[in-house]
């Protein structure tokens, strides 16, 4: 959480003069915000203007068919198809053979390259409540893949409502319930989360109001600042604010005390919910920024978390991925996709560089 304060500071630089025009707002006032909804120049995957999805279904077949694995196959055409194609993909081979393109691809790969060609043909609600299952699996949960996936959609209500009910349907029970039961010995952290995955549908142009902003600043301080923090308070109100209004809040609480939220909240939440605070409030100052931390911390100092990596990588080259590149130069001085190329290898390597180039 240390280094994320630091990170912190660093994107106030950028965030300290929107943030200022936030609170000199009259209230009532409309608010234009960069949504997550980029046009197609941010994404990274280059597509043929005409695609021939049945040949396409056809050729990763071939790949697939028979003794052995054309790997290259199956990078160059999952690599370089939209999303939407992909899927359209998935079905034109779904109707000519009798299994879908990841039944196929699941019986012919392995480890971490097979999980980023899932996560090319699954959509993307499909993957994530996949990931999702897979860190409440097994021994242990792993909380930093919880706090990562519901921080990448946070804005995306329709995909929130679609990996629930996805998981539903293929899980036979609730996503909200399975937190629960996988957080029941660390409560507030499991209020955030469940908080997080039920937020409302906010408008395209939030309103930020600059009275409701210096009222949230006062309660924050109130509740911070109780001989026992009164932590649940906290989370309610930070969980419930629309993105632009958690960056005004920060600024107003910074100009009121001279001290970053984010350290705050690190003195009072405990482990897992401190990340989870720090990394609300990341990506409510630049989501971009904060998936290039993520990217960042995934490849800093000893291994490399490549689950972390195919979720960012994966779900964003349709998006916005060009600008988490430009933001990942920004804050490390380095290139993503040469230190993707010193941390990974083989076919992942090439599927992880074939969608950042």
């Amino acid at each position: 959480s240390g280094s994320k304060q630091w990170y912190q500071r660093r994107v106030r630089g950028g965030m300290y003069l929107i943030c200022s025009l936030f609170l000199l707002l009259d209230a009532g006032f409309v608010v234009a915000q960069e949504t997550l909804s980029v046009s197609k120049i941010t994404s990274t995957i280059i597509a043929p203007d005409t695609v021939d999805y049945a040949g396409d279904a056809a050729r990763l077949r071939s790949a697939m068919k028979g003794w052995g694995t054309n790997e290259d196959t199956l990078i160059d055409i999952l690599t370089h198809r939209t999303y939407n194609d992909r899927l359209v993909i998935g079905r034109a081979f779904l109707a000519d053979n009798d299994m879908t393109l990841w039944d196929d691809i699941r019986g012919e790969t392995s480890g971490h390259f097979r999980t980023a060609l899932k996560g090319l043909v699954m959509t993307e609600a499909q993957f994530l409540a996949e990931e999702l299952r897979n860190a409440m699996s097994g021994w242990g949960t792993n909380e930093d893949t919880l706090i990562e996936v519901l921080m990448l959609t946070i804005d995306d209500y329709d995909t929130v409502q679609a990996i629930k009910s996805y998981y539903r349907g293929l899980y036979d029970e609730e996503l909200e319930e399975r937190i629960k039961d996988e957080t029941g010995d660390d409560l507030p952290f499991q209020q955030f989360l469940i908080s997080i995955l039920n937020r409302p549908r906010f408008p395209s142009v939030p309103e930020v109001n600059s009275s409701t902003v210096e009222t949230d600043v006062r309660d924050l301080k109130e509740f911070m600042s109780a001989s026992e923090p009164l932590i649940v308070h906290v989370i309610g109100l930070m969980t419930s604010r629309s993105l632009p209004h958690l960056a005004a809040l920060q600024e107003a609480y910074y100009q009121d005390t001279g001290v970053e939220l984010s350290t705050t909240l690190d003195e009072i939440a405990g482990h897992h919910l401190k990340d989870a605070l720090v990394s609300l409030t990341l990506v409510a100052q630049d989501y971009y920024f904060y998936t290039a931390y993520e990217l960042f911390q995934a490849m800093d100092g000893h291994g490399t978390d490549e689950g972390t990596l195919t979720r960012i990588i994966v779900t964003r080259a349709d998006k916005d991925l060009k600008l988490i590149k430009e933001k990942y130069a920004e804050l490390s001085d380095k290139d993503l996709a040469q230190k993707v190329h010193d941390d990974t290898s083989g076919d992942y390597r090439k599927t992880l560089l074939s969608l950042i180039n």
